[in-house]
């Protein structure tokens, strides 16, 4: 990419719509809007205040005329990349916003790349790295609870928290270097006294945003979720209490569900990814077959198996294989369907669906009992409850999880090279190692703040 160049695109959707925006930006971008955009009033682009929406027409480099429509100037850096930007609203069909774009492409822009106006606004110091990711995140919500923690980290809630574990260092790293560089000043040793805290303080800090990821992954990515069981247990029951729709066939007919549905929905503070699945059993009948093939394979591909079982009759051998076959690296949770119906199960029949999953839960499906208690157990399964998203820090990538545990894992090393009475310039390039993998999990840069935070802060300059 070569960050001199204007560029463009099409900001909104492809298809036919009331309305198209074609974003530019770049640092000749009055130059290619003066080519192709003409007032209607005959004033010229440049007569009107950046942020004033102008109404004209859009032309072709011979002149002619392609649409009519609003174009709104911004001046770098009051704008969304840092940089000179425009904006040209048109009619949304798919010829003309075409032509539109190829119009601007003709007057000097170039096309854009993919997330560039972006990494434009992260390169000029508009956006964090991890409110640029929110962008990102927020343009692939498809639940609220993603959107919220998209929106909260959008507005730098997430990069705030980790600027202020890296303030604290720096401020701290700041005197204990003052005072190694500059012995002869009167600056005493507060940095020293100080550091033992503030790393303590920053590893309680770092840790409490390292307990957020595994809510916060499955908030954004999904939890790949099977309902299992045999026939009439109540699987397709289940599946339309969760998403809160009829989505499934429910009938007494065994059997009824052949194949895998599929739905994301947000339940107990996390996204699901729901799947229904077909009876376990042994069947002559070659579709159903099909179905019990793919159920398996479901299961197989589980991270949270929800397996669900008929409290009015005793545990079924089918059943007790199926818990057999529960593949042992993902969570587990039962659910006891039909409590509205006399009990069936034995004592050591529960004993035995206790041992086999991490939590039981006792509903019916008739009329909706313990639905609520299911959500709770699953958002305790994935620290739900632990931190409230749109009010704390949460991250929820593995770029974010991976730097900040190295981060931890230098103030950690910091920790004991103190205690164990190392030199305090060793424990400083410990806590530098952690700065270093904060500044990458946010984007800031290192080196300069704490050279830049000597000078500002101790005035040790003669």
């Amino acid at each position: 990419m070569f960050l001199s160049d204007v560029i463009a695109a099409v900001s909104t959707p492809r298809g036919k719509g009331g309305v198209a925006v074609i974003r530019i930006s770049g640092d000749g971008t009055l130059e290619v809007v003066k080519r192709m955009f003409r007032g209607i009033s005959g004033k010229a682009v440049t007569d009107f205040p950046p942020r004033h929406a102008i109404y004209g027409a859009v032309v072709t480099p011979d002149g002619s005329e392609i649409d009519r429509g609003i174009l709104t100037y911004f001046r770098g850096p009051a704008s969304y990349t840092g940089e000179d930007m425009a904006e040209v609203s048109c009619h949304g069909g798919v010829l003309v916003t075409r032509e539109v774009l190829s119009c601007v492409l003709a007057s000097g822009a170039r096309l854009a790349e993919a997330g560039e106006f972006t990494r434009r606004a992260y390169l000029n110091g508009k956006l964090t790295l991890t409110e640029a990711e929110a962008v990102g995140e927020l343009l692939e919500a498809d639940t609220d609870d993603r959107r919220r923690l998209a929106s909260s980290a959008l507005t730098g809630r997430l990069s705030g928290k980790i600027g202020e574990i890296a303030d604290k260092l720096c401020g701290v790293m700041s005197a204990l270097y003052a005072a190694i560089d500059y012995p002869e000043e009167d600056i005493g040793d507060m940095g020293e006294r100080e550091i033992g805290d503030v790393i303590e303080e920053s590893l309680l800090e770092i840790g409490k945003l390292l307990s957020t990821y595994k809510k916060g992954k499955a908030v954004s990515d999904g939890v790949k979720c099977v309902i299992c069981g045999k026939p009439n247990a109540g699987k397709s029951s289940l599946y339309n209490l969760i998403t809160g729709e009829d989505s499934a066939i429910v009938t007494d007919i065994a059997g009824t569900t052949r194949d895998v549905l599929r739905e994301r929905v947000s339940f107990g503070g996390v996204t699901l990814e729901l799947c229904d699945t077909a009876g376990l059993r042994e069947t002559e009948d070659s579709v159903e077959s099909i179905g019990v093939k793919r159920a398996e394979a479901e299961m197989e591909k589980a991270e949270l198996l929800v397996g669900v079982f008929d409290g009015s009759t005793p545990l079924s051998e089918s059943e007790k294989a199926m818990m057999a076959k529960y593949p042992s690296d993902c969570a587990r949770l039962a659910v006891i369907n039909k409590s509205d119906l006399t009990r069936g199960m034995t004592e050591d029949d529960l004993k035995l669906i206790e041992d086999s999953h991490d939590g039981v839960v006792s509903i019916s499906c008739e009329d909706g009992t313990g639905i609520d208690s299911l959500a709770v157990k699953i958002g305790e399964l994935y620290d739900a409850g632990s931190c409230e998203i749109g009010r704390d820090a949460i991250i929820w990538s593995a770029r974010q999880e991976a730097t900040l545990r190295r981060a931890h894992e230098y103030l950690t090393a910091a920790k004991e090279s103190f205690e164990y009475g190392d030199p305090v310039d060793a424990v400083c390039t410990l806590c530098e190692g952690a700065l270093s993998e904060l500044s990458e999990t946010d984007g800031r840069g290192v080196s300069e703040e704490i050279v830049s935070g000597i000078f500002a802060k101790f005035c040790v300059g003669k």
